[in-house]
């Protein structure tokens, strides 16, 4: 008798395997979730709540529950995220079939990046660097913040102009003196844009921060005025904070990221190890985003629990994907 229980659980145990591979009635629906995640840049956590949502995407399913998705899906996947990299909210454009979606996307690519004139000349600012003219300098950032705005400034003018001074630098055509004096011009700048959003509540709120040993707080000043114009709450933490601190103010703050600055000069062997340490450290719900030139170095592996987050593009795209995620 006690075989023959034996015998039909093993069967049934035997089905349940089965079922769980056989295939969705749907031969196209092919791709898992974590498949589609990732060829569409759409975490799978955002995936499900959006079938939820808005019932869409709607994945067949094989026998065993297991989602699958068709290449039509993907394609649509893909349109939706580069729509959230342009700026359309989820609600805007989760749902909207392939021709709506190509028109949203074409409409806004063809929006000029800059309005209202011509970008400012970073060389012509550089110049001014060599030659040791200050308030030259001072007069080409002021008229680049009148010129672009705010977020404006910071792609178009703030981020080149620091870019170019330290290639300049690190070929030894400017002097340290030099490349400090203008990084504290840009950087006295940028604080006085980042006051008008002192008291605005944005989200997600986001902590800035850098590893211990890194001195450069100026990319951080960066990012925050562009997080700030794009509706989020940015903390400057400030410059090597020890990792144990940085995830007590993370949960303390109620932050929802944690984003590092990293500069190319600071890269070393314990980069790696000193991330994957933070990550552990922070509380599960508070995401961990790192950018700057140094992680050019960690491209082809990321460090666990880090998305690297280092061009202006991706950051849109992932305050789209948080924003879409809550």
């Amino acid at each position: 008798m006690r075989a023959g229980v034996r015998r039909l659980l093993s069967m049934l145990t035997m089905l349940r395997l089965m079922g769980g591979l056989m295939p969705p009635a749907d031969p196209s629906a092919r791709y898992s979730i974590r498949l589609v995640s990732r060829m569409s840049g759409i975490s799978a956590h955002t995936l499900r709540m959006w079938e939820r949502r808005y019932g869409f995407p709607r994945p067949e399913r094989t026998s065993g529950g297991a989602r699958r998705y068709t290449e039509d899906d993907v394609e649509l996947l893909k349109l939706v995220s580069r729509a959230l990299e342009l700026g359309y909210r989820p609600n805007e454009v989760v749902g909207k079939g392939r021709d709506t979606l190509r028109k949203l996307v074409a409409e806004q690519e063809a929006v000029p990046a800059v309005v209202g004139g011509d970008r400012p000349d970073v060389e012509r600012a550089v110049e001014h660097v060599r030659n040791d003219e200050l308030d030259d300098v001072g007069t080409e950032i002021r008229r680049a913040v009148a010129v672009l705005g705010p977020k404006g400034f910071v792609t178009d003018f703030a981020a080149p102009f620091v870019q170019r001074v330290g290639d300049l630098w690190n070929e030894g055509e400017l002097t340290i003196g030099q490349e400090h004096m203008s990084s504290e011009l840009l950087t006295t700048e940028l604080r006085v844009l980042l006051r008008a959003y002192d008291t605005l509540e944005g989200r997600p709120r986001v902590l800035l921060t850098t590893l211990p040993d890194e001195h450069h707080v100026l990319g951080l000043t960066m990012v925050a005025l562009y997080l700030a114009v794009s509706g989020a709450e940015a903390r400057i933490v400030g410059a090597s904070t020890p990792l144990a601190e940085i995830a007590d103010l993370a949960a303390r703050t109620q932050a929802d990221i944690v984003g590092l600055s990293l500069s190319s000069a600071m890269v070393s062997p314990t980069t790696r190890s000193q991330m994957e340490e933070l990550a552990g450290l922070l509380p599960e719900d508070v995401i961990f985003w790192a950018g700057g030139r140094g992680t050019s170095a960690l491209e082809d592996d990321p460090p666990d629990g880090v998305d690297l987050v280092a061009t202006w593009p991706q950051i849109d795209r992932a305050l789209a994907r948080w924003r879409g995620s809550v």
